[in-house]
Order: C-alpha cells, then structure tokens, then sequence
C-alpha cells in the first residue's frame, strides 16, 4: 500500500459533498462519480493521476480541490505550462517553492551545488518526513520539442517514494507512460442538463425551458461558458431570450460571441492589462505588470474575481478558453522594442532576481520571437539514427539572421563569429552562425573546421538545454575520433554524454560511461570531472558518504595545471561534506585550499570564507570568524552575489559590537536591501527583523515597528507560526515601551 497523503482528518463525505474555497458545488456535484477514484488516489500506490477533459469544464477547480485535502507535510509544486515552457523554467520554480519551505542550514551548502536539479534533489533529501507532489496544469501547451525532458522528469520524480504528479490537461496520451509507473486517469464531465440549468437560474436571470435547452447545445454544458454566459446576462440585464437573439444576430460561432461579448464587459486600463495576458507566453505578477506597463494592484484583483485570470503559484494567467478564443483578433498592447528591452535586463539578473521564474534560455527565446526569429531547428530528428548521415537533417528553413552581414565571410570567420556570440551569451544567433557555416559544404567538408563547428554547436545546445541536439553533435564527434583511433577524444566525447544523460535523468546510462571511462582513461583532468560528475549523481542520491569518497578520488588525480575553477569545485565539495561529519580537520584544510587559489570571482571562493567562518563562530574563535565573514563579503561583492552578502552582514551584526550602534544600522540596513534584492524569502524575514531589532535597540521604537509591521501584514501561511510568535512577542514589548495609545494610533487594525 503506498502513502497516505491526505490529512488525518480528511473525510470522503466531506469531499464529495462540501464545496471548498477552490470548487464550485455544482462542479463537485457533477463529478462525484470521479471524485472516490480522485480521492482514493492520494493512499494508494498510483503515481500519477491524469485530470482529463475539455476547456472550461473545471479540471483545475477538481485538482485544487483535491490537494486542499493533503496533510501538513504535503508540498506542492504548482505549475502552469504554456507555450514557451521548458523543463529548465519547471525546475527554476520548483527551486524557489522549495527553498521557500525549506530550512538549508545557511544556503551556502545549496549555492555550492551546481545545477538547479541537484539543488532540488538536495533540498528534498533534507525534507526525509514530507511529500511531494509536482502539479502541472496545462500540460498541452508545452511544444512537442519540450515535452519528451519535461516528461521524463515528471517520470523520474514519480519514482520517489514520497512523491505523486498530478497532470491537469485537455487529452493525454496514456501509451507513453513507462510500465513501471503506474496511473490513474479520469475524465472531468461538463455539467448535466439538470445541474446545468440549476446554475444559471441562480444568477436571477430570465430564463423557459426551451432557452435553457438552447444554451445547453450551444455551451456544451460546460461550466465556464455557463459562468460567463451568465454574467454577461446580469450585467447586460438581459433575459436569456436576449442573450441568444443577439448571438444569433452576431453571426459569429458561439465560443466567438461568448468570448468577444465578455471581452467587452472590461475597459480601459483593465482591458489593457488583459491583453498582456492574452498575448504574452508566460504568466504574470504585479511586478512584472508594473514593469512593462505601469498597470496598479487593483487591475489583478478586478481581472482574477471576474474569470478572466487565475493565479497559480505567485503569476496569474489569462483563462485558458478566452486565450484561446482572444488572442489572434487582440492587437499588441506593448511595443516589441520595450518587451525586447525588459527581457534583456532580466537575462542580465540572477534567476532569483528576476521578476518572475524564467530560464535565460526561455529568455533569449522570447527576444527572439520578438525580433521576428525562430528557434533553430537544424538537428536530426532521431538521434539513434545519426550514424546513417554526416550531415543534420534540417526542416524548412527561414533566414533568420541579416545574410548580407556573413555571406562574404568565410567558414573560419564565421566560426570565429559564433564563438564571440557564444562568449556573449548569445547562444540563439551563435546557432544560426554555425548552421549557415555548415551550409558552405565545398569549404568545409573533410576540413578540421567541420568538426571545430559540431563541436562548438554541441557546446551551445547544451547551453540552450537541446540536450538531444547537443548529443547529435557529440555523436557525430565521437565517431570522427574512433575514424581517426584517438582514444582521448572518444573518451572526452563519452563523457560530454554522461553528462547530457545526467541533466537527463538518465543516471543508469550516466554512470555506466562514468564507470567505464574510470577503468580506462589515463587522462587526470577527465578522470578528476569524472570523479566530480560521479559525486554530484550520489548526492542526487542522498548517499553523501559515497560522493565524499567520489570527491576525495577526484583530488588525487588533479593534475597540477588543471583549471583552478575545477580545483576549487573539488576542494569545497570535499571540504563541505567533511563538514558535515565533524571531519574538522579535513574541512578546515580544503576549505583553505580553495581561499589560497586566490580566485575571487569564483563563486566557491566566498562559499569557503563563509563556511569556514561558520566553523570558527561555532567554536568561539569570533575574531577569525569575523575576518573571514568580511572576505566572504568582499567576495560576494566582487560577483554582486547578494544573498552570500545579506548572510555576511548578518553574521556580522551578531559579531560586532552592541555599543557601535551606527556601524550596526548601516550593516543591518545593507543586509536588508541584499535580502530583499536576492528574493529569498527567509533572508528577507531574518534581515528585516534585524533590522527592526537594531532600531529597537537604537533606541527608536517607531522606526522598528515600520520593520516588525512590514512581516506582520505580510502572508501570515508564508510567514509561519514561529516567526508569527516572534513577531508578535517584539510588537507588544514596543506597544509596552510607547504606551497603548501611541502604539494603537500608529497601527490601528493590529489585531
């Protein structure tokens, strides 16, 4: 039998009979012959429920439903998919719900890790007694291109133990889940006849019996087009008699008129901001909205209790019916070079900085798509068949960079030219480059450039996330060399597809060429980042005894000129794990190795510092802990790492003085404005409480209230019970410092 996930107190009458926050009545009414399956799904051994059926018939109503019935140590990874979906943009905002639930010791041991699956896998091995369960609405939209990653993550998290997904789409095609993991699917009904018409007389409008059956046949039954016929009634004030008539008088289809019709309820700034929605290929929040349009908080809440958005997560997006319906006949509300513009001013932030959780990759296809390009689509089709051809197998293609700029240079200038691009971050058009050096075949063909092209086409795909284009490339390296017997470059190519397999979730096919290449190859620098991609699988693995043996294997056979950001990654990976099992010794040694390379601008240089500080706060040793916490700072500074500098900070005010009070505001309000900056949520409360406990102590009382209110009237469920204490403890020893009357005239609604 598998887990149970639902709450201890969950009852199946309850369920199916009383209509939450998140559903409809009728809705619940209508499909309590899907609900046992639905309900029964979270304590049986299924590991994944399909949520079928049409637009608008209230899939996700069901599915929010269902998941307001999980225990308390159930967390879940909404996500809505869109056209523009890739598996990296998933797994970014799975990171952040994560982090935001979980408590890492400091998040120096999360930034050491290198790519977001293994910090989400690392968060998740912390998180032994919870239940996880990835939610992904809209499953359709992903493009055809995306869907096989995105797939085969949702399958490998399935596996886990303590994990159920949840798919929320039109249609799925059950034949491509593996036999191994086992499903439910169900099918969401439109409303019957008789609970349909029950819903529409509850608006007060006109209606016979003939009308209703009219209304019926046209909206299919289903629940949204019920809802806005509706409402369009009630605020036209019309019968349903009039309702119908001028549809009929429309010409247009029915989905037409509805959608058109209720487009035309909203006006002015509101309308504006909806067609944002319509025409954008991501969802939205507040900032984002006020970034690009200036649009106030009042526009969400009108657009969201009217059904023309939803919010999932902290984005809301358009309803997917009046999407559908809207976004060919909706103009551009925003200008393509201002869109342009705002997407190349988040590339340059830090995933945690930008406005919303996007991938640069999704980033750079959006500017893009904007810029009138498409995304390449050079690489074979069928991988496995790559062997019958020398060459990739293109679809049709468009032009999409200026030709007059390349057309007189030569493949080595053009490959020189991809390279800048590369370096510039500019994968999109570094493709394109290398795509129209291919196409000069009497240049290129039986030159070393060919291969020098794949090559740095390989490189390029797998910054993009094409990791099946990436392996193409590869392939075709990997065979070159075994034509030309040199082992070292088939070694090397061998392990570029470990690696591909490892960010594909294909660990079994990962860590047989791992193995292999370690009984093999003579090369120390690919036997230590061997060693170091071996390590990062045990940790994904929570095996961390297995990755410190890994780790340590990887150091001996660091050859002395090997890269210094190698021998930095090995000797703090080592140096943390020792940490954890009180090896003091063994981590205070590499962690110093790492400081002594002198590296700054790697990340694991500041990562050293502020574990090593760590050590000496622990074991009273405050001046050495200071001075390192002020390296880690400058460290941090240099890379403009602001969480590593909030953290600083605040271990800096733990260490100085209480009697320099201005040297403790200004840290105290630095850490604050790095917490804020980095958008992590717990750095955020820790450094505001600082902050207002600095004031407090100053003294200026008033000054730390702001603080203190700023977290109280902030999401209390986010927030949690402990610091919810806290706070309120520190706002009633103010209320007691400044009088009750002073204190209820500055904060009239405390409660």
């Amino acid at each position: 039998m598998g887990k149970n996930f639902l709450s201890a107190t969950a009852n199946y009458e309850d369920f199916i009979s009383h209509s939450s926050a998140e559903i409809n009545g009728h809705v619940l009414k209508n499909n309590d012959g899907i609900l046992k399956k639905a309900f029964t799904f979270f304590k049986n051994d299924n590991k994944i429920i399909l949520l079928n059926g049409f637009s608008g018939v209230g899939k996700k109503q069901i599915a929010e439903h269902l998941l307001s019935y999980l225990d308390k140590n159930s967390i879940v990874l909404r996500y809505v998919c869109t056209e523009s979906t890739t598996l990296d943009d998933i797994m970014l905002s799975f990171l952040k719900i994560l982090q935001k639930k979980a408590s890492v010791k400091n998040s120096t041991e999360l930034d050491a890790i290198t790519s977001v699956w293994d910090k989400i896998e690392y968060i998740i091995s912390r998180l032994e007694d919870m239940k996880f369960v990835p939610v992904f609405y809209g499953f359709d939209f992903i493009k055809d291109e995306n869907r096989p990653d995105v797939l085969n993550y949702i399958y490998n998290f399935a596996k886990k133990e303590n994990a159920k997904c949840l798919i929320v789409s039109r249609t799925f095609d059950t034949d491509i889940i593996p036999e191994e993991i086992s499903y439910v699917k169900l099918m969401v009904k439109a409303l019957s006849k008789e609970i349909f018409e029950t819903y529409i007389r509850e608006f007060g409008v006109k209606v016979t019996p003939a009308m209703i059956d009219q209304l019926y046949r046209l909206s299919r039954g289903y629940f949204l087009s019920a809802c806005l016929s509706a409402k369009i009634m009630v605020n036209q004030e019309c019968s349903l008699n009039d309702f119908i008539v001028a549809y009929t008088n429309s010409g247009l289809k029915f989905d037409d008129f509805l959608a058109k019709t209720y487009y035309k309820l909203i006006v002015g700034t509101t309308k504006s901001a909806f067609n944002l929605f319509v025409k954008l290929h991501h969802g939205l929040n507040l900032k984002v909205l006020q970034s690009i349009g200036s649009y106030p908080e009042v526009i969400l809440k009108t657009l969201s209790d009217n059904f023309y958005i939803y919010k999932k997560g902290e984005l809301y997006y358009p309803a997917e019916f009046l999407k559908n319906q809207l976004e060919s006949s909706i103009g551009d509300e925003i200008s393509k070079k201002r869109l342009i513009s705002y997407y190349e001013k988040q590339i340059e932030l830090s995933p945690e900085e930008r406005d919303f959780t996007i991938s640069r990759v999704s980033l750079q296809a959006e500017i893009a798509y904007y810029n009138g390009e498409d995304n390449p689509q050079n690489p074979a089709e069928n991988v496995e068949n790559q062997n019958k051809q020398e060459e990739p197998v293109t679809e049709e293609k468009k032009q999409t960079i200026p030709m007059q700029q390349y057309q007189n240079m030569s493949v080595r200038e053009l490959i020189n030219s991809a390279k800048e691009l590369f370096d510039g971050y500019n994968y999109l058009r570094a493709v394109d480059v290398l795509t129209y050096a291919l196409d000069k075949k009497t240049e290129i063909q039986g030159s070393d450039m060919l291969y020098e092209a794949y090559n740095l086409l390989a490189k390029t795909y797998s910054k993009l996330a094409k990791w099946q284009y990436a392996l193409y490339y590869y392939e075709l390296l990997e065979k070159h060399y075994w034509n030309i017997s040199d082992k070292d470059g088939i070694y090397l190519m061998q392990y570029e597809k470990a690696y591909i397999y490892y960010r594909c979730y294909k660990i079994i096919d990962a860590i047989k060429i791992l193995k292999y290449l370690m009984t093999v190859s003579k090369d120390k620098l690919l036997l230590s980042k061997t060693c170091i991609l071996l390590g990062n699988i045990a940790i994904t693995a929570s095996n961390k005894d297995l990755a410190r043996e890994y780790y340590k294997e990887g150091i001996s056979y660091l050859p002395d000129d090997a890269d210094s950001a190698l021998k930095m990654e090995l000797f703090f990976k080592y140096a943390i794990l020792s940490d954890e099992i009180n090896d003091i010794n063994n981590a205070v040694e590499y962690y110093q190795k790492c400081i002594e390379l002198n590296d700054k601008s790697n990340k694991y240089c500041a990562l050293a510092y502020s574990n090593l500080a760590d050590l000496f706060y622990d074991n009273d040793l405050k001046d050495e802990a200071r001075e390192c916490f002020e390296n880690a700072y400058n460290s941090d500074k240099l890379n403009e790492n602001d969480y590593g500098m909030y953290y600083s900070l605040s271990k800096l005010i733990e260490l100085s003085d209480k009697k320099d009070k201005d040297s403790l505001l200004k840290m105290a309000e630095e850490a604050k404005d790095h917490a804020v900056k980095s958008n992590d949520y717990n750095a955020i409360v820790d450094a505001t409480i600082k902050l207002g406990d600095v004031y407090y102590d100053y003294p200026d009382p008033e000054k730390a209230l702001v603080q203190y209110l700023e977290l109280y009237r902030s999401d209390r469920e986010e927030f949690g019970e402990h610091n919810l204490k806290m706070l309120k403890s520190r706002l009633s020893d103010i209320r007691a410092r400044i009088g009750k009357d002073k204190f209820e005239e500055l904060v009239p609604d405390y409660e």
